[in-house]
């Protein structure tokens, strides 16, 4: 059954070890530690235990990088997904981020919402220049969360495990 868009009056709250530590596959303990309530479709795609793992070593080697590890999306009262910046800027100043919101929250523009915060932050450090998205073509939500985040397609290449790639892109106007 689809859903109607709603406002998407949420926040993104940044992963720290301490709620790294306590995420898992249920969401219980960091939806408590959030204060609040944990989806029963928790985690979203992509945040795995091979991510969660990612984003605990990302904040170890970077402590003090305000735009890493990533952020848990709330919405409502509940926690609703994942954002955040795949790595530091490069030296072109491009950096690249990822979202995934939980299967029952999704299309009701809270993907979109987050990407809009993630481009805020990004594009509020003097380091970015552009951000980037990458997804699969079966990922077709994935695409216009991109889309209606200002994001043009730039790239298509193939990959040897998902086929192909489709990679977004916006620029600091």
């Amino acid at each position: 059954m689809a859903h109607a868009p709603a406002r998407f009056t949420g926040t993104l709250h940044r992963m720290t070890p301490a709620l790294l530590a306590v995420d898992d596959d249920t969401g219980a303990a960091l939806a408590k530690a959030l204060q609040l309530e944990a989806p029963p479709d928790w985690p979203p795609e992509f945040h795995g235990p091979q991510t969660r793992a990612w984003y605990l070593d990302t904040a170890a080697k970077h402590p003090d990088e305000p735009l890493l590890p990533g952020y848990y999306i709330a919405h409502q009262g509940g926690l609703a997904g994942i954002c955040g910046f795949k790595a530091v800027p490069d030296a072109a100043g491009m950096v690249e981020i990822g979202y995934s919101v939980v299967a029952s929250m999704q299309r009701r523009g809270i993907a979109t919402a987050a990407v809009g915060q993630l481009l805020a932050l990004g594009f509020a450090d003097p380091r970015v220049s552009a951000i980037t998205a990458e997804t699969i073509p079966s990922l077709v939500a994935s695409q216009r969360v991109a889309e209606r985040s200002g994001m043009r397609q730039v790239a298509r290449r193939p990959d040897g495990e998902l086929g192909e790639i489709l990679t977004f892109r916006t620029d600091r106007v």
